[in-house]
């Protein structure tokens, strides 16, 4: 399975910052779990955690960093200063989309281990399946 690239998500955080003054903090990646890299940016008034598919070029904000195991539920809109992910090749999802029922979603493209998982783990929301800590 092709793997997002890690450096080129360190790149854009390190762009984005840049265009704001700020400071990326320690990028995480992903092992085994949980299936996203994450990075805090920061700048006086701005704390923003960025998450980033491993697999899918696409990134989503949360208002706090997640918790080892716990579903994510906090996602943001895209700030104003986000288009350095985009020039790098990330799709952002807002949160309209990830919070978006997965029951109204289409799933007609997961595989089925992918949909076995669903059945296992049972997300609410296409932002609960695109982010997880599931082995």
């Amino acid at each position: 399975m092709p793997q997002v690239d890690v450096v080129a998500f360190k790149t854009a955080c390190h762009v984005a910052a840049r265009s704001i003054r700020a400071t990326v903090g320690e990028v995480t990646s992903a092992g085994v779990t949980p299936n996203f890299h994450m990075a805090l940016i920061t700048a006086p008034g701005i704390r923003s955690t960025v998450l980033c598919h491993t697999v899918l070029p696409v990134v989503a904000f949360v208002a706090r960093s997640p918790q080892a195991g716990a579903p994510l539920a906090d996602f943001t809109s895209p700030p104003a200063w986000a288009d350095a992910f985009e020039l790098g090749g990330f799709r952002l999802l807002g949160v309209e989309e990830l919070s978006m029922p997965l029951a109204a979603a289409d799933t007609s493209e997961l595989a089925e281990a992918e949909l076995e998982q669903v059945r296992y783990w049972h997300p609410s929301t296409v932002g609960e399946l695109m982010f997880n800590w599931w082995d």
